[in-house]
């Protein structure tokens, strides 16, 4: 009582006419200071400055880190398209290597134009002994499944451990399975730091889940077979997303909110475009997996300095009621940006936090699928996530079934990061979630059916280019849906339950690209058809440009449902509501 007392006399002394006030105007100002948030006070301390400036610095090593959980198992199990079967008879003989393909494997239409898993049954030391054979003769022989392979590491200039243990052929799929291994170790590693980072913090958390990738990732070098190359695949993958989903969001709680759709597009952009341009001429030039795998591993060292680079959240002090702490961060931030803030300004926001945490709804998961509106949103925005997962991988995974060099495609498409993320900062905020989500994903399924029905190899690099241009920004979008449209009391959840949801997209996506075997123009069918899907899922959510973003499960239920469907955000007025 004495605290809010103590906060009346100063209000009072500041603003006289406070004691114009009727009583009815008072519970009103009491109200609204006992529901202030950390986003409130950030305009008084710096919400832009210097402080925010080194904290989207401190943000490159864990993108970095996300890019190398990633994609560099890309790398690591990466399988020459040029590949045959093994006959030791025709090596023996000094034959090149054409003339051991013309002679020993059956042609076929599709490039590289002979059979990658079946080879002629011929007694080949006979058939050498011979001396005279016609193509005819070898032709009209049966022919049986490989055994051994031979791989023309020419365009791919090392051994994988996919071309050393031979997941080749009817063993393909055992890549897409350690790659979904990897995507299971994310859904328990999303539940397991979840946990720690709810009740020992989100810097803990952190460190732990970076420490656990280094660990996974220096094992995967000394791998020797499917099942220890899953177990370190799986182990490694219990950091995926929560490496770069915790330094993101603790960044992103400490930055305007207004300035937060442009760091995030920006800084990530940078960053992740850096790293995943980078890292396949690294695997092309050390040229040795078990390396590669012991480079890769060393950003995840970010786990020692991650303590003196990121702050705590300053949502989680709050949350578990260490508001001292909260204060002791906001001074600091204050001092940081050179701002000088009025006498007792600290008393003050700790006793408004105080009264703030207690007056906060509770929620659980289930809340969000209780009421109509507020579950169809949900269920949406789990689609729309699941959708761009799925079709962001499918065209990670398709490259390799492009003719050109991997390294050279896949260092292009990742090239397009930056400039989508430009380019959305631009136009997301003018033109809307909702059309933003519905124009890239649409382009991506037009590119995808050009790239599928083109004979050109220029023309279908052009169309796979474009194609990851556009996902870059309809994941942006997808990120910005997912923070906007949950209810802030239960948005923690929310956001985990749709991630998991994209992870099962990852899973999906390479085992998709596998269908190819059967049907060459199937994987790009499926994801084309997939990205028209996500396009129409996004007209069917509600915008949230220039609207107050829901804070309860109230709001929740209610938001959207004055908007019409054919309205844009650039012919309307940016007001709130």
């Amino acid at each position: 009582m004495a605290e809010e007392t103590s906060a009346f006399i100063e209000d009072v002394v500041k603003r006289p006419e406070i004691l114009r006030l009727t009583n009815s105007d008072r519970e009103k100002q009491k109200e609204k200071r006992s529901n202030v948030s950390f986003d409130d006070i950030l305009p008084d301390i710096g919400d832009f400055g210097k402080y925010q400036w080194c904290l989207m610095f401190a943000l490159f090593p864990y993108i970095i880190s996300y890019v190398v959980l990633y994609f560099s198992q890309i790398f690591i199990t990466i399988v020459p398209e040029e590949r045959w079967c093994k006959v030791d008879a025709l090596i023996d003989a000094n034959f090149t290597r054409e003339e051991r393909i013309k002679i020993a494997i059956p042609s076929n239409d599709k490039y590289p134009y002979y059979d990658h898993c079946y080879k002629r049954d011929l007694n080949y030391s006979e058939l050498l002994a011979r001396k005279n054979f016609s193509l005819e003769q070898l032709n009209a022989s049966k022919v049986i499944e490989c055994t051994e392979w031979e791989y023309n590491f020419t365009q791919i200039p090392y051994s994988s451990i996919a071309t050393e243990l031979d997941w080749v052929c009817d063993r393909e799929y055992l890549i897409s399975t350690t790659q979904a291994v990897f995507f299971c170790g994310s859904v328990i590693g999303g539940i397991l730091f979840g946990w720690v980072a709810d009740h020992s913090g989100r810097i803990p958390a952190l460190v732990i889940c970076n420490a656990i990738a280094f660990l996974g990732s220096v094992s995967t070098a000394f791998a020797k077979s499917f099942w220890s190359y899953s177990l370190c695949r799986f182990i490694t993958g219990l950091a995926f997303d929560n490496c770069v989903n915790i330094p993101l969001i603790i960044v992103m709680e400490y930055v305007a909110v207004k300035r937060r759709t442009w760091v995030f597009n920006l800084a990530f952009g940078i960053y992740f475009a850096f790293g995943s341009t980078l890292l396949p001429w690294i695997a092309y030039y050390i040229a040795n997996w078990k390396l590669f795998a012991l480079v890769v591993s060393i950003p995840f060292l970010n786990a020692i300095i991650t303590p003196w680079i990121l702050p705590e959240s300053a949502r989680w002090y709050m949350a578990n009621g260490k508001i001292n702490k909260v204060v002791r961060k906001v001074k600091r931030i204050a001092r940081f940006n050179g701002k000088n803030v009025p006498l007792n300004f600290y008393e003050r926001i700790a006793i408004s936090l105080r009264e703030s945490n207690k007056s906060q709804e509770t929620a659980t998961l289930l809340d969000l699928f209780r009421t109509p509106s507020l579950a169809k949103n949900t269920i949406l925005l789990i689609i729309f996530w699941f959708l761009g997962i799925f079709t962001f991988d499918g065209h990670v995974y398709s490259l390799k079934l492009l003719q050109s060099s991997v390294f050279v495609s896949f260092s292009l498409a990742c090239a397009t990061e930056l400039p989508a993320g430009l380019l959305l900062t631009l136009i997301l905020d003018r033109w809307g979630r909702r059309f933003c989500g519905f124009i890239t994903m649409a382009l991506t399924g037009v590119f995808t059916f050009v790239e599928l029905y083109s004979e050109s190899n220029i023309i279908q690099l052009s169309m796979s280019i474009l194609c990851r241009f556009c996902l870059n920004m309809a994941a942006n979008v997808g990120h910005q849906f997912v923070a906007e449209l949950l209810p802030t009391t239960v948005r923690g959840q929310g956001v985990a339950l749709i991630h998991i949801c994209g992870i099962i997209g990852h899973g999906m996506a390479p085992y998709i690209v596998d269908t190819g075997m059967y049907w060459t123009s199937l994987p790009l069918f499926i994801i084309g058809i997939a990205s028209f899907v996500a396009a129409i899922i996004s007209l069917l959510l509600p915008e949230t440009v220039g609207r107050n973003l829901p804070q309860t499960l109230e709001e929740g239920e209610n938001f959207g449902k004055d908007q019409k469907f054919w309205s844009l955000p650039c012919f309307q007025s940016n007001e709130l509501d």
